[in-house]
């Protein structure tokens, strides 16, 4: 049996902008194809189109469309996608002019998101999310839903269903999604109530995709926690967006609880960042923020995106640590300003310093207090021991002496057990 290559869609990316410099555009642009190849989309134009301002209509103006239409004629063209965010409107006039399939860069990520959800929790936040983009596109979005195109794009996604294109059935179904999803959401609130009274401290993971957040999770676990699954390292947009957290611990110190978030990207559609309200809210429970950079490819614009994104969902007003990554990929310190550690999840280099360096941030108030504790009061023994590190123990005829990492803050109902030296 021979197997044939199934053949991709070819596409035209469509960029606009009111400013004259169009560097940042076909920047843009180039992600924007990174994020096409990663639903087996092949690129063959990149097209920017500079104006005073958008066109209502079609966002680019009348003449760039018959430009484009040109080329799909003479490329034999399956799908245009823009970079942009378009209007129901815009959608419906360019499906109209160009007689292609049209979506932007918005349904291009719920796309991808659909696609690698795997858990209960990611997969329907992103079917919500997916509902709540397309409840005002569904006539625009129509003809694009049920038009054949050339390769395997059309098999993906929200596409599979037709998003049930009746409005009454999608306002419906984001009702049972959020009510499930509220159900996880309170599952999740009682592990974090658990935490809290553990003292358990959580340092999350965070920034611009492909950074090498997973990279660094599987390089942590490996080191300083139990190994069980490894998270997929891939150099791709969006390789994981499941959060996983690992309890890690590092010379004797207390554990502390390292989440692994979904990366970050330009652009986010908010329907996106409004749905994911449960795994974000693991960031913004953070005691400590670990904010990673690709050492490879440092981007200014790609930091604002992450430190946005952060102020959105309100958590910009917790510590962040900043650290780039791939550090075995390059030849010197990057230059830009901020205070950062430079690791790397392959070598170990910086590995050991940055460990040192969240605990400092996540305990530098606790200290180690030595107790004595008589075989009366093993309640009391008990409770320390289900909610601080305890250092050691040393058993006598009457008792116990346990020193114990505790929060100066928390000492008060154990005052009277401080043992004299």
């Amino acid at each position: 049996m021979i197997l044939t290559k199934q053949k991709l869609d070819q596409a035209i990316l469509v960029a606009f902008s009111t400013q004259l410099d169009t560097s940042d555009l076909l920047t843009s642009l180039d992600e924007l194809e990174r994020l096409a190849q990663t639903v087996s989309i092949h690129t063959v134009h990149k097209i920017t189109q500079h104006g005073k301002v958008a066109s209502a209509r079609t966002l680019i103006g009348d003449g760039k469309v018959q430009e484009i239409k040109r080329l799909i004629e003479k490329d034999n063209i399956d799908v245009v996608i823009f970079d942009d965010e378009l209007s129901p409107a815009q959608l419906r006039n360019l499906e109209s002019d160009l007689d292609v399939q049209v979506f932007d860069r918005s349904f291009l990520i719920l796309s991808i998101f659909a696609e690698r959800a795997q858990s209960k929790e990611a997969v329907l936040e992103v079917a919500l999310a997916q509902k709540r983009y397309m409840i005002s596109r569904l006539i625009g979005m129509r003809a694009s839903l049920s038009r054949q195109g050339g390769g395997s794009y059309n098999a993906k996604g929200p596409g599979e269903t037709k998003l049930e294109l009746d409005r009454r059935k999608v306002l419906e179904d984001i009702s049972i999604i959020k009510a499930q999803l509220k159900k996880i959401k309170t599952e999740k609130e009682t592990t974090r109530k658990q935490r809290k009274y553990t003292q358990t401290k959580t340092v999350a993971l965070v920034g611009y995709t492909n950074a090498g957040k997973s990279s660094l999770m599987n390089a942590l676990v490996k080191l300083y926690g139990i190994k069980e699954h490894e998270t997929l390292e891939k150099d791709m947009l969006f390789s994981t967006i499941d959060t996983k957290s690992k309890r890690l611990h590092f010379d004797n110190q207390r554990d502390f609880l390292l989440i692994d978030t979904v990366g970050f990207i330009s652009k986010l559609p908010t329907e996106l960042i409004n749905s994911f309200e449960t795994t974000l809210e693991d960031v913004k429970q953070a005691n400590l923020i670990l904010h990673l950079i690709d050492g490879t490819s440092v981007s200014l614009s790609h930091i604002q995106t992450t430190q946005n994104i952060l102020k959105k969902i309100g958590a910009d007003h917790i510590p962040t640590q900043y650290v780039i990554t791939k550090a075995d990929l390059l030849n010197d310190f990057p230059i830009i300003d901020l205070d950062y550690m430079l690791i790397s999840a392959h070598s170990q280099n910086g590995i050991p310093q940055l460990m040192t360096s969240i605990f400092e941030q996540l305990y530098q108030t606790f200290e180690n207090v030595t107790l004595f504790l008589d075989f009366n009061h093993m309640a009391v023994y008990h409770k320390l021991k289900s909610r601080y590190k305890i250092v050691s123990e040393t058993y006598h005829e009457l008792g116990i002496d346990i020193k114990v990492s505790i929060d100066p803050n928390h000492m008060k109902p154990y005052m009277r057990f401080i043992k004299e030296i």
